[in-house]
């Protein structure tokens, strides 16, 4: 077993070469071949297709990473701001609806909302037309705490963004609503 300090200094120092590596141009790498597989999908290349999942993954992590480290100086989560965004946005839902809108698992979300109803930020009701189903709404209160915390989620975006410009960001957000058009 390596002493901790020296693993971790091991660990330091493989971080900084991958850090002054530059990444390989675009231009410079090819498509990895198909190996007995499928043929490659219709509207491109496997390999783009790769590059844009995994650019998309890593631009996603840096904005998940810059919102939860601004809300969590404040004491929130971005966890619970995600969820009273989505239902002030997508409007009241059942517990399954809204873990599908946030793209979370319906225990941790129903965990959430136990924690955010305890502290009157959202509410829970019987379905009127189905009785089995409970919709969850939120509150004034939770309309309060998200609009407070909004500034740091729009910086934190602002930080992300900050390489394109205004119309950049335009043609992405157009581009993503397509992809997100069901």
């Amino acid at each position: 077993m390596i002493p901790q300090p020296l693993r971790m200094e091991r660990i330091w120092a493989t971080r900084r070469r991958m850090a002054s590596r530059p990444s390989a141009p675009a231009a410079h790498l090819r498509p990895a071949p198909a190996r007995g597989g499928p043929a490659l999908p219709l509207r491109g290349s496997r390999w783009l297709n790769e590059e844009v999942g995994r650019l998309l993954f890593r631009v996603r992590r840096a904005l998940w990473t810059a919102a939860a480290g601004r809300l969590e100086a404040r004491g929130e989560s971005v966890l619970a701001w995600q969820l009273l965004n989505q239902l002030q946005r997508g409007g009241p839902g059942t517990q399954r609806e809204i873990a599908e809108r946030t793209a979370q698992h319906p225990t941790g979300v129903s965990r959430l909302l136990d924690e955010l109803e305890r502290g009157r930020y959202v509410r829970r009701s019987r379905d009127s037309a189905d009785r089995r189903k409970v919709r969850v709404e939120i509150t004034p209160r939770g309309i309060a705490r998200l609009e407070q915390s909004r500034p740091q989620v729009l910086a934190a975006v602002d930080q992300v963004l900050r390489p394109l410009s205004l119309a950049e960001r335009d043609s992405l957000r157009a581009l993503l609503e397509k992809l997100d058009s069901d």
